[in-house]
């Protein structure tokens, strides 16, 4: 029984551990996020093993952990690919560093890994993932059952041993759901944080701090991927004409409808952020010339046609203008440079037009 305590404990540690770690791999390699899945399928296989190194081997052959709980975890956590992952390595080392020699105790061992991975798979969907119905299910069908029937099929009984087990099986999965259900709740509490604090108020659309950092990260991931993108540099023209004749509660109600309006026009893989005043900058991922030009042009047009309605219920029509840049014609470090040159060289041409740097 103390081993099956030190293995909750082990899962508990583990599962903080890797949340934390997890995170930080998110943050610090957005890049890298297809991999997310293979990390969180390793590390879970690994716990597996842990599990059963902590082990209760008994008299009869059979080893008493709580590995199930790693591929559970795995599936919870990291989804299909990384239950899959954890499976694997738990079915390997469950050969390598166990007694193979009793055929039921083996067989047995199977069940319980396969029954937990499939169950999981079936069960732990995105849509149900915190339902603790199915978590019961789980842990009953994987671990519970399999224990009965070892119990069953056993000569020398013990119902009070078995009883023990059983109990300990059954709360450290639903320590397990409980745990895993918070942090998954504080995970997106955090996102939820920081999302707000990467938002403009008014807008929001991206603040500039936000914008560096998305800038800087698809630098990076341009030098590997040297896919093209564009920089869309637009400001509202005549702004202060706006505010100096309504008021600043019309310039921000013209501020918030022009941010809804360039939200909606863009694509979901796109960036919006709002620069400053009335500077706004999008960034177009794979996207060339020919491309930005067309989706500059078309937010011209939608801004030249839409009526902003101001705080008094007076509608009001602007212009913008729009200043673009293309990587590769232009190196990465110098598109935004190049974007603003081309704005300002629109607004001295006259304005309401689209300047291609």
């Amino acid at each position: 029984m103390i081993n099956l305590i030190n293995n909750l404990t082990m899962v508990t540690t583990f599962l903080f551990l890797t949340n934390l770690l997890l995170n930080k791999f998110k943050d610090t390699f957005p890049q890298y996020s297809h991999a997310y899945p293979y990390v969180s399928g390793t590390l879970h296989g690994l716990l597996g093993v842990g599990l059963m190194l902590l082990g209760v081997a008994t008299t009869t052959g059979f080893h008493l952990d709580l590995r199930t709980l790693a591929i559970v975890s795995a599936v919870y956590m990291g989804g299909r690919w990384a239950g899959t992952i954890a499976l694997c390595i738990i079915l390997l080392a469950r050969f390598v560093l166990l007694d193979v020699t009793n055929t039921i105790a083996v067989l047995a061992g199977i069940a319980m890994i396969l029954l937990s991975y499939t169950l999981s798979m079936w069960l732990l969907n995105r849509q149900h993932r915190k339902s603790i119905r199915r978590w019961l299910v789980i842990i009953f069908c994987s671990m519970i059952i399999p224990c009965l029937m070892v119990y069953a099929a056993s000569t020398d009984r013990d119902l009070s041993g078995t009883l023990l087990v059983i109990l300990m099986y059954t709360s450290g999965g639903l320590f397990t759901y409980l745990l895993l259900t918070h942090l998954s709740r504080s995970n997106q509490s955090i996102y939820l944080l920081k999302e707000k604090a990467s938002r403009d108020h008014l807008t929001g659309l991206y603040n500039p701090r936000a914008f560096e950092g998305i800038f800087e990260q698809k630098m990076l991931e341009t030098e590997k991927t040297r896919e093209s993108f564009s920089l869309l540099m637009l400001d509202i023209d005549h702004f202060k004409r706006i505010n100096d004749t309504y008021g600043h509660s019309a310039g921000d109600a013209v501020l918030a409808c022009f941010g809804d309006l360039l939200h909606r026009s863009v694509r979901s893989s796109d960036y919006c952020a709002r620069k400053g005043g009335e500077e706004f900058i999008v960034l177009l991922n794979d996207c060339d010339s020919e491309q930005a030009r067309q989706a500059a042009e078309k937010l011209r047009r939608l801004v030249e046609q839409q009526e902003f309605q101001l705080p008094d219920g007076k509608l009001l029509k602007v212009t913008v203008s729009i200043g673009v840049s293309t990587y590769p014609f232009t190196r990465a470090d110098l598109l935004i440079d190049q974007a603003d040159r081309a704005l300002y060289r629109a607004k001295r041409e006259g304005r309401n037009r689209v300047i291609y740097h």
